[in-house]
């Protein structure tokens, strides 16, 4: 399956790059200066009030979207008319990133929740070519997103669910233990 905006990159089990053992990463953007992405599965333990002084009341969690520009939010959601100057992930009907003052209203207002807008500190990018390289040497599965899945709250689980749509084949890799040896 080609990478497109709005595909998922589901990691190989045995990729043990720390910052992608079994990722799901969404596709944001993909063109001919390179992808850029977000990790959907990895939470952080801190929450978005606890970088963010003046959300005390807010509860959303955060997720590291990756190891580039870590030290900056991002936001994935699905709120066209809402957040300004958000950018398309397809035709998917979601977008990221856009007006973070709207976003804050929203979230003051509680217009947004868990299943709408996920935050990230840091998101996955490749050069030109880069992905290419990686998916011939087989470390990542295209897949078609579900967003439902992506955005529920078994954000743990997303790595197993996406692999087994895969097929039969998959199914059993998704049970593979972490660490075979303690098996």
């Amino acid at each position: 399956m080609e990478v497109t905006q709005g595909k998922i990159l589901i990691a190989q089990p045995f990729l043990n790059d720390g910052n992608f053992k079994r990722s799901v990463i969404l596709i944001t953007e993909h063109n001919e200066h390179g992808t850029m992405g977000f990790v959907m599965n990895k939470r952080m333990h801190v929450r978005f009030k606890d970088v963010l002084p003046g959300f005390d009341d807010i509860h959303q969690p955060l997720f590291s979207g990756g190891p580039v520009a870590d030290n900056q939010l991002f936001f994935i959601h699905r709120f066209a008319d809402e957040i300004a100057n958000g950018m398309p992930i397809g035709k998917t009907g979601w977008f990221w990133g856009g007006d973070f003052h709207d976003v804050a209203r929203m979230l003051k207002e509680k217009k947004a929740g868990f299943t709408d807008i996920h935050f990230f500190i840091g998101y996955s990018g490749w050069e030109a070519g880069q992905l290419e390289t990686e998916l011939e040497k087989k470390a990542w599965l295209v897949s078609d997103a579900d967003f439902y899945d992506l955005f529920n709250e078994r954000y743990e689980d997303i790595w197993g669910i996406e692999l087994k749509k895969l097929g039969s084949n998959y199914s059993v890799l998704s049970n593979f233990p972490e660490d075979p040896s303690l098996n």
